[in-house]
């Protein structure tokens, strides 16, 4: 039992008097909260605590009055330091993902084992042509002839000529509505029908190829695997187990990044090749102007794209040197182009 008066507060425990405190000697540990019970402690605090169950009439008695009490100095200053520190440890955190993620992801792409790598990009291709066969029926893997083999094997020669590749490059064409192409770990790389379909010459084939075995020969596949999971579990621990709006935010930059390295590594390999850039330009003008229409005119905000602003893409592959054809024969582009097709 606990009585209140002006200048003291009395503790009873049954009928004997356990302690009388001095309310001018007592502090409000924090400030009152509609349902929270009310704490106090004395001005130096020694671990005690009177805790109430707040009522109106004890919000009153403790609160409002003469003799009502103030929050600790001390709880104003702590919660000041907690949230200073909270907030330098996620600076701290951001810093470290922003700079450090990076760093670690190349140290460990440059340590991990190629043959390691190489297992794992032909896991994935099977484990993707596996999703893709069992998805629908719109999409498939397609046979490649030995024509249309020969051409992706003169294209990749004359890649190879203009940069030595590290890998032995595998190319896989399946059909789909979805104009894309993607580079797997250890030189696995997977086309989809619609993208050839939208191609009018074996040069802008050779521009989007280029541009995926870039991908394999920076080993960005590699390192957005060890990026994307250092930041991740970075991420996660400031968010309490729950996946951060920065971590998407973080891998859409650092993609970019990535993709800005494959075009450049694209046009230097073709202006080296004299392999003309012009018809890559204008395949990603016609990606940007279905892209435009699919999306009624809405432009994805930079910090959110995947890739670089394609206006800017077009303008370098325009704005490249090179204007030299590869050495293929209209049959043989026509066998490359309708590969799913056959």
């Amino acid at each position: 039992m606990v009585t209140l008066g002006d200048h003291d507060i009395v503790v009873f425990e049954n009928t004997s008097k356990l302690t009388t405190l001095s309310r001018q000697e007592l502090v409000l540990c924090e400030k009152p909260m509609p349902g929270r019970p009310i704490r106090l402690r004395k001005l130096r605090d020694d671990g005690m605590r009177l805790v109430f169950a707040q009522t109106s009439e004890i919000s009153n008695a403790l609160i409002d009055g003469p003799s009502g009490h103030n929050v600790a100095e001390g709880s104003r200053k702590n919660i000041v330091q907690i949230s200073t520190g909270i907030a330098a440890f996620c600076a701290v955190v951001a810093l470290t993902i922003w700079f450090g993620v990076p760093v670690l992801a190349d140290i460990l792409t440059k340590v991990y084992p190629r043959s390691a790598e190489i297992t794992l990009g032909e896991n994935a291709q099977k484990q993707v042509l596996y999703v893709i066969e069992h998805l629908n029926d719109d999409f498939a893997r397609c046979e490649t002839g030995p024509m249309a083999q020969q051409s992706v094997e003169i294209i990749i020669a004359a890649i190879n000529q203009a940069h030595p590749l590290t890998y032995d490059y595998d190319v896989t064409f399946v059909r789909s509505d979805i104009p894309n192409a993607l580079a797997l770990p250890g030189g696995k790389i997977i086309f989809f029908s619609k993208l050839l379909e939208m191609m009018d010459s074996p040069e802008a084939f050779a521009g989007v190829l280029a541009h995926e075995i870039a991908h394999s020969e920076e080993q960005h596949s590699l390192r957005a695997i060890f990026s994307n999971m250092a930041a991740s579990q970075l991420l996660r621990i400031m968010g309490g187990g729950i996946p951060a709006p920065a971590e998407f935010a973080f891998q859409q930059g650092y993609t970019r990044e990535m993709e800005s390295q494959a075009d450049a590594f694209a046009i230097d390999v073709m202006t080296r090749a004299n392999i003309d850039t012009r018809p890559t330009a204008n395949l990603f003008a016609k990606l940007n102007n279905e892209q435009t229409q699919g999306g009624r005119g809405f432009e994805i905000p930079e910090l959110l794209r995947s890739h670089p602003n394609m206006a800017t893409r077009i303008e370098q592959f325009e704005n490249a040197t090179a204007t030299g054809r590869l050495p293929l024969h209209s049959s043989d582009w026509q066998f490359l182009k309708t590969v799913c097709l056959n």
